[in-house]
């Protein structure tokens, strides 16, 4: 029986947890070698990809803030003002793209960089997803209180009290989402949680989103709800 043929025997939420399984699995099956291998050659992609993008803030920073003229580089993030911009990272759990390579070319560039983060408002309530700066000479600090352990959930607030700013979502100029699989077509799964399905629905529009994931995670087709909206950029290897 085909891939296909067995979607078709399914309901939706069997059907996402049939193909995120698979896709976990073959993904999980990658040798050590071959996923450092690969997460350097994503890493690579989507620091040219962000260059490019957001070239107009490089050429301001060159010439000391001012417009450079009509010589710039055309980008999605052609309004970004005179400041850095600001990348929403990951820290890779289990077998995940680790995007370590991409946070360095980033704080090298001058780029600032921030990381997610799981909190409680309450000891009761549910947990959701926020995002805090990270500085490259605090990263050894920001790793032990909460990047080495991406789904330990903190206190609100908790971070911001380390010394760790609060990002808001309307804040971020480049956002790389961890996938569990995707398409050609462009859709994604993630793990079912639904934090980046709500964080994407706040960015602004001219942010850049791009889907991350090894190409051992490519499916035929991942199934999708009415809602679901393709990512306009997928980055593998």
């Amino acid at each position: 029986m085909s891939f296909n043929d067995i979607l078709t025997l399914m309901n939706m939420k069997e059907e996402k947890s049939f193909v995120r399984n698979r896709a976990l699995a073959c993904r999980d099956a990658l040798d050590e070698y071959s996923a450092a291998a690969k997460s350097a050659q994503i890493c690579q992609s989507v620091e040219e990809l962000v260059a490019e993008a957001i070239g107009p803030w490089d050429a301001r920073r060159e010439v000391g803030g001012r417009d450079p003229g009509s010589g710039a580089q055309s980008s999605s993030l052609s309004s970004l003002p005179a400041r850095p911009p600001l990348l929403a990272l990951y820290a890779a759990m289990r077998s995940e793209v680790n995007l370590e390579r991409l946070a360095q070319a980033a704080w090298a560039r001058g780029w600032d960089v921030c990381f997610p983060c799981m909190v409680r408002d309450e000891p009761d309530a549910p947990a959701r997803m926020v995002f805090h700066r990270v500085p490259r000479e605090r990263v050894g600090e920001a790793r032990e209180a909460f990047l080495a352990h991406p789904l330990r959930c903190l206190a609100c607030g908790e971070l911001e009290r380390a010394g760790f700013p609060l990002v808001q979502p309307e804040e971020l100029d480049v956002v790389c989402v961890p996938l569990v699989a995707f398409d050609e077509a462009g859709n994604r799964l993630g793990y079912g949680g639904g934090n980046y399905d709500r964080l994407l629905t706040r960015l602004r529009p001219d942010a850049l989103v791009v889907g991350i994931a090894f190409e051992e995670q490519r499916v035929a087709a991942v199934p999708c709800e009415p809602h679901d909206q393709p990512l306009p950029h997928i980055v593998s290897a």
